[in-house]
């Protein structure tokens, strides 16, 4: 199915006048791939401070205005008061007129897995930001120069040296009974799903989709007697494609309709039926779609659901159905479990699912340093069984209001030997991975560092690429400063 992006643009501009009147003030975005940020939400969405959808992203902060506009954080618990004046803070800085930001990154190896918040993805990287909104609309360029950079894995590799990932042009508009909403062109990042290595949209395009996106500027229940069961709930939707072409050539061995695009035999599989290459034709935009709902029927509960496609060499449908539920909340302590069902509708007509569990609770880690005796601190368990790949992972999140930070995860995959349908073939088959990241305040910047390291197992004679190191270890540096 072909996406008729430009007829879609035009049906916009022609339905607008009519369904919407009087523009209102736009609230920017915040920002996706923050960890901090989504650590200090969910602190509060777990002590059901909030209710709106804490697991979608691009948010927007209407939402959480409404949440806590008659909180008083005097009588908040410590964890909450110091998640409550932290989210605060960043909103008072993206309520300004606007920011103008840089930021600094690179690393000295490239492939590691990659979660919420790890989006380190090349050699070496220049971004420049200008971030700046009227009374009716909001804007934000975003440059990137870029260099050396890998695919994540799964994706396929954009090799193009400059990219907008981060900006958008947005402004909100509201209708009486449809009420208001924010229209976006963008190249967002977009997580939507509760886990924190699974971001829920099934693209093959490495870099986010160029998208109209419509979300919800609010999270108000509906005022029809009997929807009002559902609380608070959001909604987003967009159509989009890839910046660039896209396409698997020879080298990358991409299994298409069963059989591998480089030339060599289906050994893994137990078959040995001769390839051939794929020929130019296939280089093209992935287009895609996708839609949102989230309702929180309870102070403690978020259910949402999602369904997503993407057409490239054919199209690809996912439905899935998630929850987020806090069992105990305390002022010692929170626990939190999560999950999901993934329906993929495709060659593969196939489920999956993701469960985990996260505690939330008071540490001293850094208390020796940083001048504060506690800090709030999470530790998660993940589960994952999906199209390309099954496993595990364990993290564990610590940030202080001082802005000291430590993020560490640990993973083991093993790739689905028939994953290649529909994505690029690696070339190894299990992965074990340790990342460690330490934030670092600097002045008025924030400095990350920290390593991977990474031991993989290659896949079977036939499938092995004999260039393919078994022990990777890298070092990364970003640093960023706005003002």
């Amino acid at each position: 199915m072909q996406l008729k992006t430009s007829l879609f643009v035009l049906c916009l501009g022609l339905l607008a006048p009519n369904l919407f009147h009087s523009a209102a003030y736009a609230t920017p975005w915040a920002d996706a791939e923050d960890t901090k940020l989504r650590h200090h939400l969910q602190i509060l969405a777990d002590a059901g401070l909030i209710q709106f959808s804490s697991t979608t992203y691009p948010l927007l902060w209407g939402a959480f205005l409404e949440n806590l506009s008659q909180t008083d954080p005097r009588q908040l618990e410590p964890r909450s008061q110091e998640a409550y004046h932290y989210v605060m803070a960043v909103l008072d800085f993206h309520q300004s007129g606007g920011y103008t930001g840089g930021r600094i990154s690179g690393q000295s190896e490239l492939g590691a897995e990659r979660g919420f918040g790890q989006d380190l993805a090349e050699k070496a990287a220049l971004t420049l930001t200008r971030d700046f909104k009227s009374d009716h609309s909001a804007f934000r360029l975003q440059t990137s120069f870029r260099r050396s950079r890998e695919a994540l894995p799964g994706r396929a590799r954009d090799p193009e040296s400059i990219s907008f990932v981060g900006s958008y042009a947005a402004t909100i508009v509201s209708h009486d009974v449809l009420g208001s909403w924010v229209l976006s062109a963008d190249q967002l990042t977009t997580w939507w799903s509760p886990s924190y290595e699974n971001d829920g949209m099934h693209t093959r395009s490495e870099q986010p989709l160029q998208a109209l996106r419509l979300t919800r500027a609010g999270a108000a229940p509906f005022d029809v007697a009997g929807l009002r069961w559902f609380g608070p709930w959001s909604a987003t939707a967009y159509v989009g494609r890839s910046a660039r072409s896209l396409g698997i050539d020879g080298n990358q061995g991409m299994f298409r309709n069963g059989v591998l695009s480089n030339g060599s035999q289906r050994t893994a599989l137990g078959t040995n039926t001769e390839m051939t290459s794929v020929d130019s034709e296939s280089f093209r935009r992935e287009e895609a779609f996708g839609a949102r709902l989230t309702v929180n029927p309870l102070p403690y509960i978020e259910l949402g659901a999602r369904f997503t496609g993407a057409h490239l060499e054919r199209t690809q449908k996912n439905a899935a159905l998630d929850a987020r539920v806090t069992v105990f909340s305390g002022p010692a302590a929170s626990l939190s479990v999560y999950g999901e069902v993934i329906s993929h509708r495709s060659d593969l007509d196939e489920t999956f699912h993701t469960i985990g569990a996260d505690v939330q609770f008071s540490s001293g880690l850094f208390s020796w340093f940083s001048g504060q005796p506690q800090s709030a601190a999470r530790v998660f368990v993940e589960r994952l069984e999906h199209v390309d790949r099954e496993g595990m992972a364990i993290g564990f999140w610590q940030f202080t209001p001082a802005g000291y930070g430590l993020d560490v995860r640990v993973r083991e995959y093993e790739r689905n030997a028939w994953a290649g349908v529909r994505i690029p073939q690696r070339d190894y088959h299990r992965r074990q991975q340790f990342d460690l990241s330490v934030y670092i305040p600097l002045s008025n910047s924030r400095v990350v560092t920290g390593v991977n390291y990474w031991r993989d197992t290659p896949n079977q004679s036939g499938l092995t690429n004999q260039g393919q190191r078994d022990n990777t270890f890298n070092i990364f540096l970003d640093w960023e400063v706005r003002w």
